[in-house]
């Protein structure tokens, strides 16, 4: 029996700032220098102080999503841990226990708003996802991977809406025994599709944009990494069943209704960021570090028959793939990084920027027109986990790496 490992890391590159922008957005973007015209101006607010803040760090939080009596789902994927947080109250009780049976699980991942304030938990260490109550009770789960044939899909989701849809990334694959034949090549795009489990119907939202690639093989193996800091779209999507999608190359928000209609915003011209050698360090440094979000499938061969599982980088593995090289980085940065865009419970759209370091974190936000309505300014080594009515949640690193939960008026 062959084993196969596949391994999917989500970054952003910027080949150079000509190849970035195109010779008529050279003039209005001012990727010449400061001395042109660079970001376009716009309201701005920090957050400084929060409304209330946990009294005990977190190892990780990977999800977070706030109930209707104002308490919270936490997932620790680090600490293996699925909490309902009482933030006014400073509890956080452990709900399920680690395992692949019945109410359990293994890597708990994102969290997303289900039927009846339940919360569906994607877990990456059991391969499934699973309906969770408020009051913590655990509903049937369901196989984040699906067989047509020798075809594998792989359903991450990403998504959900109050009509019962699941939204996600479309990613095939072979299981048979020529391999993981899906990722062969290197794909630019690919799409965002909304399933409905009850009817069993897929339909296609939009295209994406994905990072550029490098793919080495040897033998029966076959490893994949991102090109460092290449421009990739990223969406998110309402309770309402829009869907908004960032543009990384002619940097705008799109929002497509769950009627198909497509409502497109202003490009927003910036001044692009120059790489530093403390960011290709940062870059390299989360790509070793376990906690990086890179996943594994991995692919057993056995006669006519495979057998394929996902789940993230197993505990104290380090990072086997195609190495980076000096030619392979971009003078400069994308306008986002990946995974950068959230939508809030009234539908306006957060995109985390890349800002010059060691800057604090910043997030433009957008209506539902696709309108930059704002600047939001955190504090240092901080990052928005999710919102809730008015509010928003941000986690705060220290400097011993712990993550400390805080809720701020948003």
């Amino acid at each position: 029996m062959s084993e196969r490992e596949v391994l999917m890391m989500h970054s952003v590159r910027v080949p150079s700032c000509s190849a970035w922008f195109g010779a008529a957005a050279l003039v209005a973007a001012g990727c010449a220098g400061p001395s042109q015209q660079g970001e376009t101006a716009t309201e701005r607010v920090e957050l400084t102080e929060p409304q209330a803040s946990f009294p005990a760090a977190f190892s990780s939080i990977s999800g977070l999503r706030e109930l209707r009596d104002g308490r919270m789902m936490l997932a620790d994927p680090l600490g293996q841990a699925l909490m309902i947080v009482d933030l006014a109250a400073g509890v956080a009780d452990t709900v399920g226990r680690k395992g692949g049976g019945p109410g359990e699980y293994n890597v708990p991942s994102r969290l997303l708003p289900w039927r009846g304030d339940s919360t569906i938990l994607v877990d990456l260490g059991n391969t499934r996802y699973t309906p969770v109550a408020p009051d913590g009770s655990f509903g049937v789960s369901e196989p984040l991977l699906r067989r047509d044939g020798e075809a594998m899909s792989l359903i991450m989701p990403e998504g959900t809406d109050r009509r019962g849809n699941l939204y996600y990334q479309a990613r095939s694959f072979s299981a048979g025994p020529r391999g993981p034949e899906g990722v062969q090549g290197q794909p630019d795009s690919a799409l965002i599709v909304r399933w409905n489990p009850t009817a069993d119907r897929i339909d296609t939202v939009a295209p994406l944009g994905l990072p550029e690639r490098k793919v080495e093989r040897s033998g029966g193996n076959v490893a994949m990494t991102t090109i460092p800091f290449s421009p990739s779209d990223g969406w998110a999507v309402s309770w309402d069943g829009a869907v908004a999608v960032a543009r990384a190359v002619g940097f705008r928000v799109e929002w497509i209704g769950s009627d198909g209609r497509v409502t497109g915003g202003p490009e927003i011209m910036y001044r692009p960021i120059t790489i530093t050698q403390a960011d290709r360090d940062a870059w390299l440094e989360a790509r070793a570090n376990r906690s990086s979000g890179a996943m594994f499938i991995t692919m057993e061969a056995g006669g006519g028959e495979g057998n394929v599982r996902a789940g993230p980088r197993p505990r104290g593995a380090s990072f086997v793939g195609p190495q980076v090289k000096d030619d392979d980085w971009p003078e400069v940065k994308p306008p986002f990084p990946p995974s950068a865009v959230s939508v809030t419970p009234d539908g306006e759209a957060w995109v985390r920027r890349h800002v010059p370091a060691p800057g604090q974190p910043e997030y433009d936000v957008f209506d539902d027109m696709g309108r930059r309505l704002r600047t939001v300014v955190l504090p240092q080594s901080s990052e928005v986990v999710g919102f809730g009515a008015g509010v928003v949640y941000v986690a705060r690193t220290d400097e011993y790496d712990l993550l400390w939960l805080e809720k701020y008026r948003r």
